[in-house]
């Protein structure tokens, strides 16, 4: 008989080497569920900003629109626009347009065009007979 005695290792019941599996498995399921939520949010904001800047573009060609209405009007007529706001209405928004006479054949057009919560302002000097001088996108 040796001096030693030979001692096995004690082996581990199988229930818990499936105790660890199993935590395994609902910790990287759980991550993984984390990184799908964040993944929809990212997606659903990225949804909403192409929704709000399609609406500013829509505002912005109907700001275009009754600008090109305005230029067509005075064309026909020099003195159209100048007793009164002119409002149009289109089947996506409002739009209204202020004339000023600057003298002369020259008139500044203001452009307020509504599309829902959201609003262009274009300022123009047109010179009847001759077309275009400025054009500028406001802020205010």
């Amino acid at each position: 008989m040796p001096a030693f005695p030979i001692r096995s290792q004690p082996r581990l019941p199988l229930e818990s080497s499936g105790v660890s599996l199993l935590i395994v498995i609902v910790i990287l399921g759980s991550a993984l569920l984390i990184i799908s939520a964040g993944a929809l949010l990212v997606g659903l904001s990225e949804r909403e900003s192409g929704f709000v800047a399609g609406l500013g573009g829509e505002a912005r060609a109907l700001a275009d629109g009754c600008m090109d209405e305005a230029y067509l009007r005075m064309e026909r007529d020099a003195s159209w626009g100048l007793t009164s706001v002119v409002l149009f209405t289109a089947p996506n928004g409002s739009c209204s347009i202020e004339v000023s006479d600057l003298g002369g054949n020259t008139r500044r057009i203001d452009i307020v065009a509504t599309r829902d919560a959201y609003t262009s302002h274009i300022r123009s000097t047109y010179v009847i007979g001759g077309g275009i001088s400025e054009w500028e996108e406001r802020t205010d």
